[in-house]
């Protein structure tokens, strides 16, 4: 009997995690005492930049201590910030901003500066989402205004090229066909002709003409 309830309630747990909340409960990662990280939704260790993937996807999950089960997620996140800080491609907090934080601990406004930071942060975040979208906006038009130009051109390059080969094309015609005399050049050639015969008569008759004497 006792082991049909445990396993009544196993499955009654395992309908609950079947239920539509499950998809907005965070990962959980499980650190373990030698520095692994262990993602309990893939079944699998991951390292600093699996988490670092995470983030930018905009994943909600949470880092516990495996022995523990203290959440150690703000931990684990500084040593992210750290790496990144010190691994010489770039940083984020320049030596003046690191200087102001730190003088602000134990400072009796301190502990205004972390909804500060998080309320500027996101405003940040907001800006450059407007930035970004007004940026591909921009490209998008001027995409869409350099394709009609381009094919704009396209058919006024084409249409100078029938242009240009119908006028070698006609050239190339008159420089192959044969000359054919034109209606007046054949008039002229009938009244040369008559009038060689005509001057023909006229020798012959004053020939005759001579014989007569």
């Amino acid at each position: 009997m006792g082991s049909m309830a445990r396993s009544t309630n196993s499955g009654s747990e395992s309908s609950n995690s079947d239920s539509p909340d499950d998809g907005d409960r965070p990962i959980v990662i499980k650190k373990y005492a030698n520095r692994r990280l262990y993602n309990t939704a893939t079944s699998s260790y991951i390292v600093l930049n699996d988490v670092i993937d995470l983030i930018k996807s905009d994943t909600a999950f949470k880092i516990e201590d495996a022995k523990t089960g203290e959440d150690i997620t703000r931990s684990i996140l500084n040593q992210v910030i750290f790496e990144q800080e010190t691994e010489g491609s770039g940083y984020h907090f320049p030596l003046e901003f690191q200087k102001k934080l730190i003088s602000m601990y134990g400072n009796n406004y301190g502990s205004m500066i972390p909804d500060y930071l998080t309320q500027s942060i996101k405003l940040f975040a907001q800006e450059r989402e407007k930035m970004s979208d007004a940026f591909e906006s921009m490209v998008g038009r001027n995409a869409d205004a350099m394709m009609n130009y381009s094919e704009a051109l396209a058919k006024q390059n084409l249409e100078l090229f029938k242009n240009s080969w119908n006028m070698i094309g006609a050239l190339t015609g008159m420089s192959d066909r044969k000359e054919e005399p034109s209606p007046k050049s054949e008039e002229t050639s009938v009244q040369d002709s008559e009038l060689s015969d005509i001057q023909a008569k006229i020798d012959a008759l004053q020939e005759r003409l001579k014989n007569l004497k």
